[in-house]
């Protein structure tokens, strides 16, 4: 049993659910904690050859008292989508339901447990695709390019104070550790969301691009 705070991650060498149950396949299981480092994490399994990871137990943004582990398994999905890796998860939305589209630059889930009448689930797996919300950093300034709504929004971001929020927000952290205004204008824009009162910044850096040069 998985303790509380915790998840097993099942992992293969391959993407494709049709050579999961080959041997050569599958890589077995690993059990993590909300706390690991999830950019460390999801870069060591990219390294170790894993490919597709499932997770044994759906992500509740309902769960308010659990907020940091969410918030936890939620950058987990950030960082292994970034890496292009296929995640099979499941999700609670909750209030979130109608905002679904700002986690859909995350690897979408096999179902959407409190989707009712229209499968927002359908829709999310039809609009993924690898870089929707992406940031790079450069010297002095952050820029985000986010196609979530549709079309292309650009931020170029070089605020001192808002820097250090985006720093700050990217390993997640409580709300009241960040600005109020900056914190604020974040959420405002779709860059930031909140589960309770813990933060994250949402958009991800691209690893692996699955296009060539050109495309990009």
């Amino acid at each position: 049993m998985t303790a509380p705070g915790s998840l097993t991650l099942t992992l293969w060498h391959h993407h494709d659910q049709e050579l999961l149950r080959l041997p050569a396949v599958a890589m077995g299981s690993r059990r993590v904690g909300a706390g690991d480092p999830p950019a460390e994490l999801a870069a060591t399994l990219y390294h170790q050859g894993v490919r597709r990871v499932a997770l044994d137990r759906p992500v509740d943004l309902t769960d308010r008292q659990g907020a940091a582990t969410v918030v936890g398994w939620l950058l987990l999905l950030t960082e292994l989508t970034s890496w292009a890796l296929v995640v099979d998860w499941e999700v609670r939305l909750g209030p979130a339901l109608e905002n679904w589209r700002l986690l859909s630059h995350l690897y979408p889930p096999r179902a959407v447990l409190d989707s009712a009448g229209r499968d927002v689930g359908d829709d999310w797996r039809e609009e993924f695709y690898l870089g929707k919300c992406m940031w790079r950093q450069g010297p002095g300034f952050v820029e985000v390019r986010d196609r979530r709504p549709g079309s292309l929004a650009r931020y170029v971001i070089d605020d001192v104070d808002y820097l250090r929020a985006v720093d700050r927000l990217s390993s997640s952290c409580r709300a009241d550790q960040v600005p109020a205004a900056v914190l604020d204008d974040l959420v405002s824009e779709g860059l930031v969301g909140q589960v309770g009162d813990v933060a994250w910044w949402m958009p991800y850096r691209v690893r692996r691009w699955p296009w060539g040069g050109m495309v990009i």
